[in-house]
Parts: C-alpha cells; structure tokens; sequence
C-alpha cells in the first residue's frame, strides 16, 4: 500500500523464472500508485508487457479523500512517467462516476486526467499511446461506509457518461462505460430488502436469464417485474439511509462493526483521510493478530513445478466422473477445478512454455452444463513420474463432492489427444412415458435439418440407437463427417421440447467411443490406454 517497493524484486524474479506458469502473475494495479520503481517495472516487462492499469477512482483530490484514496496528483504524473519511460504503450484508467459529493468539478478532473496520460505518453515515447478509460457507476454496496449512501438518478448517470464520451472523442480516448440501467439494478439488489428476492422471482418469471450478458439483458422486463413486485427501482436505488436506522444485513456479522462504518462514513464527507492500520489500529473490529504471515513465502507454496534438467516428464489420463452439484460447472470451470485441486494435492503439473504458459492438460469431448459424466477424460503431463495410485488419492482426499477420479494410467506421448478419439457418446434421459411416440416419429424420419450460423446440418444420422426402458431413454449419438453433435439440439427435435424444458431434463453421460467403434469403453480397454476394440 505505501512506501519501497524494492523489497517486492526477489518475489517478482522468482515469479519471472517460472514464467508466470498457471497464468499467476503480478497484479501492476495493486502496487501503489507513485511508489513503483524502474527496476520493479523492468522485473515485470522482462515477462510480459501487456496494458498498464491504474485506478485513480476519481478525478480530483478531494473527492479521493471522500472515498480514502490516498492518491496524489504528483503521484499519478510520477507513475505515468515511469510507465512511459519503460516502454508502455497502452494504458488503462479506472474511474468511478456518481460517487458521494460528486460535483462537475469532479468529473472535469476525470477527463482531464486522461487527456494528461494522452499528451505526456505521446511527449515521452513519441509516438501515439492507447489510452483506455473505463466508467463504472457508484453502487452502495452493504459493510461499506458508503451503505448509507443512495445512487446518482439513472439519467443523471447517463448524462455524465455522455459529457465524458463525448470529451474523449474529440481526443482519441477509447471509452468503456456499463449500461447505467445494469447499474441500477445493482444498486436495487445491494440494498437486499425482501422486495429484491419478489423482484427477482418475478424477473425470472418473465424470462430473464443471463442477464450478465448484454444480449440477453431486457431492461422493460424488469421494470415489468418491479412493478408486479410493487418495487420502484429508482427510489430504491436513490434511497439514502441515516446512519442510526437499522439496515437489512445487520444481522450479519462481518468483524468490522457498524459504529467503525459510521465514523468513516462521517470522516468520509469531512473529506478526511483513515491512514494505514498497520501501523497504528483503527479499532475496526476485527481485531487483528500481531503476526502476519510472509508475503513471499506464501506466494512460493502457490507456485506449480518448474521444469529442470533433472525433471522426468510422464503423461497420465484419468477417467473421472462429475455428478451432483458439479453437474452445473461449464467446461472452463470444471478445467479450474481440477487444475485448483492438483495445487492442493502438490501435483507436479507440466507448462508450456512462453509468455503465457498454460498446463499441459487435455480433455474429452466437453459436456453440456447441467448434464452429469459417468465416464469422462482427461490427460495431464507431470515433471516427474508419479504413481497413478498415489494420484488417483492425493486427488481425491482434496475434490470437492460431486468429482472423482476413477481411474488412472500412465501413457506414452505418442498416444492419441482425447480431442481427435472419441467419436460417439451415449447417454441416459429421464423422460416422460408420453413422449415416446414423439421420439418414434423422430426415428421414422429420414432426414431432420436444423440451422446452425446460416448452415443447414441434418442432424438424423446423428442419432445411431435408442432404447426406452420406462421412463429412461438410452441414447447413441455419434459425430457426422461434415458436423460434430449436440446433445440439447437433438433433444430438442427428438422431443419436441423448449430450449427451457431441454436444459431442464437430467441427462447422464454413460459412455464415449473412439476411432468410430460402437464399441463401449470396458475396464480392459481402459487398461489398453481407452482403445476401443
């Protein structure tokens, strides 16, 4: 937070010789603004020299000392500097608008803190710099000292974004702002009232889902659901609290006691600044221990094994399964996952090489979120030989419930990817006895076209063999020559259901084929590194 950061060298080297491997690396925004050294930034730049992001929040000093950041103008100027003098082209600016106190002076200060980086970048390194501002508004967020404090008015929000952008444009600034209606309904839902969880329901109702995503996001449905749930959004965004009146999250207790909250709140429009605590307790309430661990020692246990002369590399693949609550994990957070247990566990897991390095871990066909995995793969490169007993149990005593290896054996490199073997894929689906006859007029049928991106795919050879049992629907699915399958498309069709009523069906994965053999995959073949016979 403050001072020298020379101390911080011996841990960024050490962090540059693993090449920053499992993509852990120095986050520039968390050092102090002002207090970064050349040599600091030379250890960084040797790695990797991407953009440069500083965090001013707001555009004057005093409104930084209304939200106790402790940022000078002479620090900025200094760190641009430096930054430009090393070298760096692009660099980001993070504010905030809306913020409590916040006058025009204020986000005149914002625009012209830009506009300084612009001239000075191009006055240093003579050439044209990439300035990137990104906007966000002020949400009053619960445990803050700002809790109390209520939203700018939606369209006070958009006016002053649109001041901004408009400023930037005249100067070659890039511009990135949120939508302000998102940002209302963030600030609705941080006020946690039970009239949040009816607007939610109702929202829901309506149909909103994603909504993380902009084209999924529908402002009018839920203003619709507000005023169902008889919610006004803007009022309850706006609502500013007294710092006596009993908050919806008092119950909850984080450490830090309200009364601390208040009296920051109070220093906060008195525009005074809390100092450092540690050096001197604030009486928060945490009660902090007089002992903290080292930074850099702990830094070092996350470090994953470097490759070295000395280092033996061996392949191994793990047949696993993912049920339960798991089933909801994407692709990319069941690879984080594992990727997260293999650390606990102290795998010795293998890296590319290069600027960003990524384990050298491979996957099957990936499996729809939502949909369970009885018999899944995977292939992982290690810097030492490694029993796959001993795996499969250091594994397993850290998964979460819900993932389990299975199975483990150790491959030679010149075994086939996962990607380029599998071929077919049978599953399981709960299904209603009445849908029978749907599947069978599915079956009966010579061909089933569907579009994908302006393409037509017939998607009928893709379903190879059904069978029903009751209310279980054992199906075979296999890849064409010209497409690759889609369980929910085909489910769809087989059916007829909703794209909803689709994802909510329980699908199991039962089985993957390889080198196009219907041929399931036994306990032998596994042992044969998953030929199929």
């Amino acid at each position: 937070s403050t001072g020298d950061y020379s101390c911080l060298l011996p841990l960024i080297r050490s962090f540059n010789r693993q090449y920053a491997a499992s993509n852990i690396s120095v986050s520039l925004p968390s050092l102090r603004v002002g207090s970064l050294s050349g040599d600091v930034l030379k250890e960084i730049k040797s790695v990797r020299k991407t953009g440069f992001t500083i965090a001013p929040e707001a555009g004057t000093s005093r409104l930084r000392n209304v939200i106790n950041k402790d940022i000078t103008d002479e620090e900025y100027n200094e760190t641009l500097n430096k930054l430009f003098s090393e070298g760096w082209k692009n660099v980001k600016l993070y504010f905030m608008i809306g913020l409590p106190t916040e006058t025009m002076d204020d986000i005149n200060g914002l625009i012209d803190m830009a506009i300084m980086a612009m001239k000075k970048g191009r006055s240093i390194t003579g050439r044209r710099v990439t300035i990137n501002v990104g906007v966000s508004s002020f949400i009053p967020k619960p445990h803050t000292p700002f809790q109390w404090a209520g939203q700018n008015d939606i369209k006070e929000l958009r006016d002053k974004q649109d001041y901004i952008k408009k400023a930037f444009r005249k100067k070659g600034i890039n511009f990135k702002g949120q939508h302000v209606e998102v940002s209302l309904l963030e600030a609705v839902f941080s006020r946690g009232t039970p009239e949040t969880a009816l607007l939610l329901e109702e929202a829901w109702k309506l149909g909103c889902r994603f909504d993380a995503w902009s084209e999924h996001f529908d402002f009018e449905k839920w203003v619709r659901a507000a005023d169902k749930a008889g919610l006004d959004l803007h009022r309850h965004a706006s609502r500013n609290y007294d710092p006596e009146e009993e908050l919806p999250w008092d119950f909850i207790n984080i450490g830090v006691t309200k009364k601390f909250l208040a009296s920051e709140y109070s220093k906060a429009m008195q525009e005074e600044i809390t100092r450092d605590c540690r050096d001197t307790c604030r009486e928060c309430g945490l009660e902090c221990h007089e002992s903290r661990p080292d930074p850099a020692q702990s830094a070092r246990t996350l470090l994953p094994a470097q490759r070295s002369k000395n280092t033996v590399p061996s392949r191994i693949r793990i047949k696993f399964s993912k049920t339960g609550q798991m089933r909801y994990l994407s692709h990319n957070e069941l690879m984080v996952a594992l990727i997260r247990a293999m650390r606990r566990a102290m795998i010795p897991i293998a890296y590319s090489e290069g600027f960003h390095p990524h384990p050298k871990i491979s996957f099957g066909p990936a499996l729809p979120s939502g949909v369970e995995g009885m018999n899944e793969f995977f292939d992982i490169e290690m810097t030492a030989i490694l029993k796959p007993d001993d795996f499969l149990k250091r594994m397993n005593a850290v998964l979460p419930e819900g993932l389990r290896l299975l199975t483990a054996l150790l491959i030679s490199k010149k075994e086939n990817s996962l990607n380029n073997f599998f071929a077919r894929y049978e599953y399981e689906v709960t299904i209603d006895t009445l849908w029978v006859d749907r599947i069978n007029s599915f079956m009966d049928r010579e061909t089933c076209e569907v579009i994908r991106k302006n393409k037509t795919v017939d998607i009928r050879p893709m379903v190879e063999e059904i069978r029903i049992d009751n209310d279980n629907l054992r199906i075979l699915l296999a890849d064409s020559g010209k497409a690759n399958v889609r369980l929910h498309e085909v489910m769809k069709e087989l059916l007829r259901l909703t794209d909803e009523e689709v994802y909510a069906l329980i699908i199991k994965r039962t089985g993957l084929y390889g080198y196009n053999s219907v041929k399931k995959l036994t306990p032998v073949e596994d042992n044969i590194l998953c030929r199929a016979k």
